[in-house]
């Protein structure tokens, strides 16, 4: 798997510190991989056909790569109904968001509302996580968002320019929501597929922040990703995942996979102070 000594005695090359990307997101998301975009595109094949990533959360690596041709998916209806409204209407969604002032009292009106369209959906959804404390959607056993407010109040909440140039990246893709094997399962060879799991990033797994769904991403959910990710290589589909460094995890993948670890800062804690260097793992199926 690697030629150098890594954290938790796997073995593995361990690569310097990485730096933010500077392209512009439409969603803060916490787990996202804006942090490691650069980084990431060292680990791309030379060429691929469609671009997968069944877990997007912000996209990051998509909406660097500008895929022309992209199938995207999450489990998490809200996300991927934004991304979706996003798609067809940005002036429309922009001018509901506008319409909501950013304060803590209209954060939590907002979080305890149930809007009955799309778009105001989609607004609320932005909303929420644009001023949640560290930009984390969690939600409770019954599905509801229950994130505390974070303390934000930006003057724009969605920048127009942000906004429209994620719409046109997002005009060629099929958002699809559902697990990721079923995301997936039209993936062949030579299309490239983007895992990017939920995981306890430098936590431990009681109270890591994966809980995006009603049920939680747990061991069982990381080793069925495990079989789906040799399936498809197996089918010539080149296979690239990030993951928490992990023991348990990384042992689930077969030799034939590459690893490298990357030194990161985990972005989520009560306090600054607190959110020190983690590391993180990428694994390839195919050899760059």
């Amino acid at each position: 798997m690697g030629s150098s000594g890594g954290p938790d005695g796997m073995i593995a090359h361990v690569s310097g510190s990485v730096k933010p990307t500077g392209s512009s997101l439409p969603l803060r998301w916490a787990g996202g991989k804006r942090l490691i975009v650069p980084r990431l595109l060292e680990f791309l094949p030379g060429s691929f056909r469609t671009y997968y990533e069944p877990m997007l959360g912000s996209g990051a690596l998509f909406f660097h790569l500008q895929a022309s041709q992209a199938v995207l998916g999450d489990i998490n209806a809200e996300l991927i109904d934004f991304f979706r409204v996003l798609k067809r209407c940005p002036y429309k969604l922009l001018g509901a968001i506008d319409e909501l002032r950013p304060s803590k009292a209209s954060y939590y009106e907002v979080r305890a509302a149930i809007p009955s369209s799309a778009m105001s959906r989609a607004a609320r959804f932005y909303f929420l996580v644009r001023l949640s404390w560290n930009g984390l959607y969690r939600v409770n056993k019954r599905g509801l968002f229950n994130v505390p407010f974070g303390g934000r109040t930006p003057s724009i909440l969605l920048p127009r320019e942000t906004a429209l140039a994620a719409s046109r990246s997002l005009r060629t893709a099929t958002l699809l929501y559902g697990d990721f094997e079923q995301t997936t399962a039209s993936a062949k060879e030579g299309d490239l597929v983007y895992f990017d799991p939920p995981y306890p990033k430098g936590a431990s797994w009681s109270n890591g922040f994966n809980r995006y769904h009603e049920t939680r991403f747990t061991l069982e959910d990381h080793k069925r990703l495990a079989r789906h990710a040799c399936v498809l290589a197996d089918r010539g589909v080149y296979v690239l995942i990030t993951e928490a460094a992990r023991r348990e995890l990384i042992r689930l993948y077969p030799n034939s996979f590459d690893i490298t670890y990357l030194r990161t800062r985990s972005l989520i804690a009560a306090e600054s102070a607190r959110r020190g260097t983690v590391y993180e793992c990428v694994l390839t199926s195919y050899r760059m």
